[in-house]
Order: structure tokens, then sequence, then C-alpha cells
């Protein structure tokens, strides 16, 4: 095999990544979102036998957060567009990560980048859902900053209970409790509970709880 080129600017193939499995004096590398790392200070990780050794010689960018090391198909494995965007974006700290810690070798030829080692047009939409969550990420941190969590305890004989408190949510004493409400994530699906104070009870965002008086401190319910 051809050794991988030690410029910052070249471009990997498929079949040259693969042989890059610490074997026969090769470096041991992986490529996460179409980007090459040399992780051989980290053997004792990646080297055979260890516990990400499934990531070598390949780009299962999918693996990192889906957690499956059994599957592993080429056709699929860096497909990423149908994750979660939490998912997305943790995929991006796991590239930052392997940019700190690791020694980087190039662009892979395929899903992400081109034979020039240009961004394809599945990366760019790839970055441009990243860019997405990172906003949606900031709206919900603004809302939670704003109407801090709720204080939650189960028990079988009471259900869920949910109650605010001066500092309820983010530990951090304010002047003012609030009323726990659900607060509905975009999808209209899935809610938290938050503290809510009086003057925003109003805002169409939030809904109160079931059998629970509208300026109550506590709510009780069961799933």
């Amino acid at each position: 095999m051809d050794s991988v080129p030690e410029s910052t600017e070249t471009v990997i193939t498929q079949q040259q990544l693969a042989m890059c499995n610490g074997e026969d004096g090769n470096p041991i590398c992986l490529a996460l979102l179409g980007v090459v790392f040399d992780v051989s200070k980290g053997i004792k990780h990646y080297g055979t036998g260890c516990s990400y050794n499934f990531f070598v010689g390949r780009d299962a960018s999918a693996s990192f957060v889906t957690g499956d090391f059994e599957n592993y198909d080429p056709e699929t494995s860096d497909d990423v567009l149908t994750l979660k965007p939490s998912d997305l974006l943790e995929l991006a700290k796991w590239q930052q990560f392997y940019e700190k810690e690791y020694t980087y070798k190039g662009k892979l030829i395929g899903r992400f980048y081109d034979e020039q080692g240009k961004s394809t047009s599945y990366h760019k939409k790839f970055l441009a859902l990243v860019d997405q969550a990172e906003t949606v990420k900031a709206q919900k941190d603004e809302l939670r900053k704003k109407y801090p969590g709720c204080n939650i305890k189960w028990s079988e004989e009471t259900g869920t209970r949910v109650w605010c408190t001066p500092t309820s949510g983010d530990g951090i004493e304010r002047s003012w409790i609030g009323y726990p409400r659900k607060l509905f994530s975009r999808d209209n699906k899935n809610f938290h509970c938050a503290c809510v104070p009086e003057k925003d009870l109003d805002n169409a965002m939030f809904k109160a709880y079931d059998n629970c008086a509208p300026n109550a401190f506590e709510c009780f319910y069961r799933v």
C-alpha cells in the first residue's frame, strides 16, 4: 500500500484507510465525518482487541452516537443525516476531540469529501443541520434559563410530583418561585416541567397540569 502522505491537504482512499490498522508497521487511523486521524498514540484504546478497535480503518461515524459496535455496513456506517439533532451535535464534539487529541492525516474520499478533498453536497447538508441544531439548542438553553426546571420526585403511592421553589432548576436562588407548567418541545410531543412566573402564565407555550390548581406550587400526575 502507498503510505499516507504527510501533507495536511492530502486525500485518502477507502483502501488506504483500511490498511491503517496498526499491522505490518502501518499506523492506526480512523475517519470521523470524512476526516482521517492517526490515533496510534491511543493504541491501548484502538489496538487489536481493544474497546475502540471497531472504528479503526473505516468511517463509522454513526456508531459514535448509536453505540452499535456489532454491525458494520460500509454503505451506511457514515450516513448521519437521519440522526437526531442532539446526535449531530455530539458528533461535532467528537470531531473537535479528535482534532485536539490526535494527528490530522487528511480527507477521506467518499460521502463527505470528493477526490480533490472538497466538501460534498452531503457534507454541506450536515454542516447546515449542525448549525440549525446549535441554534435550537441555544434557544432551549435560553428558555431553561428563563424558566428553570421543576423539582421532580416519583413514588408508587402518589405518582410523579413536580414543584417549584426559589432554587429549583438551576440551584441559584431567585426572587420568585413560579408555578409548575408543561413546557413542550418544538415537535409538541415531549415536554418538561418548568417553573413559570405569574406574568408569563398566559403564554401559549405552557400548559397546566391536569387536576392541579392554577396557583399551586406543586402538582401530581401519573403517566
